[in-house]
C-alpha cells in the first residue's frame, strides 16, 4: 500500500433524490477536497448534481471523467484506466478524492471499476454504499422485492435472453430497461405478466414516473427505468 498519498473513495449517492444520501456519503464529500464525477457526452453529470443537493461543493475541485456507453469490455476497461490515471495524479499530490456514482457502488458501478484499477496499483481505497435504484423503485411501488423463501434475480442492463430470465422462479429486477422497453413489454405480455409487472422511470428525480403495469406504455420512458416482475404470490397480492 502506498503511503503519504491521498485516499480514493467510491461514493454511492443513491438513485436521484439527495435526501436519500447517507450521512457517511455526505461526510466523505464534505472533507474530500477533490470530487470526481462521470460526465456524459452531452456534458451532464447527474451524480454530481445529486451530491450538490445534499452537500455544499462550491469550494471543491471538480474532476470530470468522460465515459462512453461502449458495449465492448476492452473499450470500457481502457476508459477506467484513463480515469484512474487522472485521479492517481491527484492522489500522488497528497489529496483525497471522492468519486460520486448514482445508486450503490457495488452494483454495475463505474466508480467501483475505477477503484479496482487504483487498488491494484497500490492506492488506499474505500467504498461508501448508497441506496440502490431497485430498492428505491420497490419503495416507490410500495412493494417488497423478496422474502426469505424466494430468490431475487437482478439484471443490471439489458439481458441477452429475456425469455430465459422470465422463466426463473422468484422476483426479477430488470434495470436500465428503457433502451428496449418495447421488447421487454412484448415479452411480458406474451407470458401474461404485463399486468403483474411494474416500472418506475427516473426514480427519485423530478421527472419520476410510475407505471403500475406494463401496458399502454409511451414509446420513450428514459434509459433509467427499472422493471420489477414479481413472483406468483407477490403478483397475487398486487391484485
Amino acid at each position: 500500500m502506498k503511503t503519504g498519498i491521498g485516499m480514493f473513495y467510491a461514493v454511492g449517492v443513491g438513485p436521484g433524490d439527495p435526501a436519500w444520501m447517507t450521512r457517511q456519503a455526505c461526510d466523505v464529500l464534505g472533507f474530500c477536497p477533490v470530487i470526481a464525477a462521470p460526465r456524459s457526452a452531452s456534458g451532464e453529470m447527474p451524480a454530481l448534481e445529486v451530491a450538490r443537493g445534499a452537500v455544499d461543493l462550491s469550494r471543491k475541485s471538480i474532476v470530470p471523467l468522460k465515459f462512453t456507453a461502449a458495449r465492448a469490455r476492452s473499450a470500457r476497461n481502457a476508459e477506467y484506466v484513463r480515469a484512474a490515471s487522472s485521479i492517481a495524479r491527484v492522489l500522488d499530490a497528497g489529496l483525497s478524492v471522492a468519486m460520486v456514482n448514482l445508486g450503490d457502488v457495488s452494483i454495475c458501478a463505474t466508480a467501483y471499476d475505477v477503484l479496482d484499477v487504483l487498488r491494484r496499483r497500490g492506492y488506499a481505497t474505500q467504498m461508501i454504499p448508497g441506496i440502490t435504484s431497485f430498492c428505491a423503485v420497490a419503495a416507490a411501488l410500495g412493494t417488497s422485492l423478496t422474502d426469505r423463501d424466494s430468490p431475487l434475480h437482478i439484471y443490471p442492463d439489458e439481458t441477452g435472453n429475456l425469455d430465459m430470465a422470465l422463466e426463473l422462479s422468484g422476483t426479477k429486477v430488470l434495470m436500465k430497461s428503457g433502451k428496449a422497453i418495447g421488447e421487454t413489454a412484448a415479452a411480458l405480455s406474451c407470458r401474461g405478466l404485463a399486468k403483474e409487472a411494474s416500472m418506475v422511470a427516473d426514480c427519485g428525480l423530478p421527472s419520476q414516473r410510475i407505471f403500475s403495469e406494463m401496458t399502454d406504455l409511451p414509446e420513450n420512458v428514459g434509459v433509467s427505468s427499472t422493471v420489477i416482475v414479481p413472483e406468483g404470490h407477490r403478483a397475487a397480492r398486487k391484485k
